[in-house]
This record gives C-alpha cells, sequence and structure tokens, in this order.
C-alpha cells in the first residue's frame, strides 16, 4: 500500500504551504475580467482581496480536470494505491466528484467524505489526515476518525457587503437592498446541518449583535462537542475579527486559543470584503 493525501485550495492553503505538511493539492479556480487564476498557485488572497476592493466581481470554479488528470496519472506511475481526499464541501464545488472519477479511471483507491464546510476546518481536518498517515495509520482509520468529528463541527459567517452577495447571484439585489436599509446583518451557516450549502442560521440588526449572536451559538455548539479547536476568520477586516475573538473568549475563558485565518481566495470571492466567521470543530483523535 501507497498512500497520499489530497485537498484543494478551499482549505486556505497555498500549493507551497500543502507540500510542508506533505499534502497533494488542487487549486480551484478564480475567474476575473475574464483571466483565469490557479487559487494558491498564481493568485494569492492579498491580491484577490486587492481585486475586489477595485470593484471585480470574481467567479469561481472547480480546479481544472486536466490538473486533476496530470495528477493521478503521476499517482499511478509512481505506484501510489490509495488515496485519501479531505475537499470542500460538496454543496459548495463539484471538486470531490471530479477526483472520484479520476480514481476509478485510474483504477486508485479514494477515500474521502463530505466534510460539509471549508476554510479553517477544511485546513485542519487536511492536515490532520496528513499527520495520520504519516504515523502510519491506514486510510480507513484516517476517514473513520476525520467522520467521527463532522457532527461536532459549526461554521457561522457573518458577511459586511450584502451587495456583493446580490452581484454574485448568492442574494437578490432587492433583499440585499431591504436588508441595508433594515441594517439586518445574516448569520450564515455551512455545517452538516445545511448539508454543506450556504444556510442562514439567524437575522440580526448591526455587526456588533450578529457577532454576539455567532459568539453564543459558537460556544453553545462546541460545549455539547467536548474538546475542540477553534478558529475566527476574516476578510480584511481586522476590527470585526478581534471583536470575535474577544466574544468568544468572555464565553469560553480568557485563555481560550483561537487560531486566526484570513478567508481564502475562492471563498472570499463570494463573501466579499469586511466578512467574517467562526469556526470551530472537535479534536481528531491521535492528532496533537
Amino acid at each position: 500500500m501507497k498512500v497520499r493525501v489530497l485537498t484543494d485550495s478551499g482549505s486556505g492553503l497555498s500549493k507551497e504551504e500543502a507540500a510542508q505538511y506533505n499534502l497533494d493539492y488542487l487549486p480551484l479556480q478564480v475567474i476575473v475580467d475574464n483571466k483565469t487564476y490557479l487559487d494558491g498557485i498564481d493568485l494569492t488572497i492579498d491580491q484577490l482581496y486587492d481585486l475586489i476592493d477595485k470593484g471585480y466581481m470574481p467567479q469561481t470554479s472547480m480546479p481544472p480536470l486536466g490538473i486533476i488528470e496530470e495528477l493521478f496519472d503521476q499517482y499511478k506511475k509512481d505506484g501510489v494505491t490509495d488515496v485519501v481526499a479531505v475537499t470542500l464541501s460538496s454543496g459548495l464545488s463539484g471538486t470531490n466528484q471530479a477526483i472520484q472519477a479520476s480514481a476509478k479511471w485510474h483504477e486508485i483507491k479514494l477515500h474521502t467524505l463530505d466534510i460539509y464546510t471549508t476554510l479553517a476546518v477544511e485546513r485542519y481536518l487536511a492536515i490532520s489526515a496528513a499527520k495520520l498517515n504519516e504515523k502510519g495509520y491506514v486510510p480507513e482509520e484516517i476517514i473513520h476518525r476525520l467522520s467521527d468529528v463532522l457532527d461536532h463541527t459549526q461554521g457561522f459567517l457573518i458577511p459586511e457587503d450584502l451587495d456583493h452577495l446580490a452581484r454574485g447571484g448568492r442574494l437578490t439585489p432587492m433583499a440585499a437592498k431591504l436588508a441595508g436599509m433594515l441594517k439586518i446583518k445574516p448569520i450564515l451557516e455551512v455545517s452538516k446541518n445545511s448539508e454543506g450549502k450556504v444556510g442562514t442560521c439567524e437575522k440580526v440588526r448591526t455587526m456588533a449583535k450578529a457577532i454576539s449572536k455567532a459568539a453564543k451559538l459558537t460556544a453553545k455548539g462546541a460545549k455539547e462537542s467536548g474538546d475542540c479547536v477553534y478558529f475566527v476568520v476574516d476578510s480584511a477586516a481586522e476590527e470585526n475579527a478581534k471583536m470575535c475573538v474577544d466574544e468568544l473568549r468572555s464565553l469560553i475563558g480568557n485563555d481560550l486559543k483561537i487560531q486566526r485565518e484570513p478567508i481564502c481566495a475562492v471563498i472570499a470571492s463570494h463573501t466579499g470584503l469586511g466578512s467574517v466567521a467562526f469556526q470551530y470543530c472537535k479534536k481528531v483523535k491521535g492528532v496533537d
């Protein structure tokens, strides 16, 4: 048995960063002004933020099929027998399905699961899978340990720019205008509860109230889940991200370790700038 672990750019990792964890990498595509970029290879998070700030409306697509085929061709040449794949939610992208098809064509055994989320939790699960693989755990056990946490992870996103969501088709222009007039901030959830799609969890007024409510939802869910890791992610929203950290610590404890990450390019393309999110995840067994 020769095993490799694979993830995609929804994890927020660049190709170079993924290699440092012994992870293979597939870049999703970001299309801006008819130019296509490979996320995490020739497009950085800061570059994407700058493009959005200049008024561009990015679109996204799954990794090029040619790159997926090239990777699995190389696996075949290298004698890889099994691949563990940790990709963003199937409710957000067809990446996982494309990987499954390529693995079947190349007669390589694929071990995967729908994690129902993306961003920092995807990153954590992918790195955890790589660590378990390095420790010699068989692919079936790796997937079992990742699966064990999926009922104990949630993500709550608070977008700042509702007009951006409307331009990207995630919200109707009328709904965005009405929400802006009423100063409504939707709290969006992407987790198993929402079947890995973007669902509206709560609607409150003002960003401060939305952050407070999302922090309470995070604290409640994590308390029921046991020993967890915590994340606050944002797209150029430093002050509000700090507010998120403070709110969560006030509920759980001032010594709470919270990892900070930027919202990766392929996701920020849809959320726009100024967004913040809470994520938590039950710790994967056997991972420090």
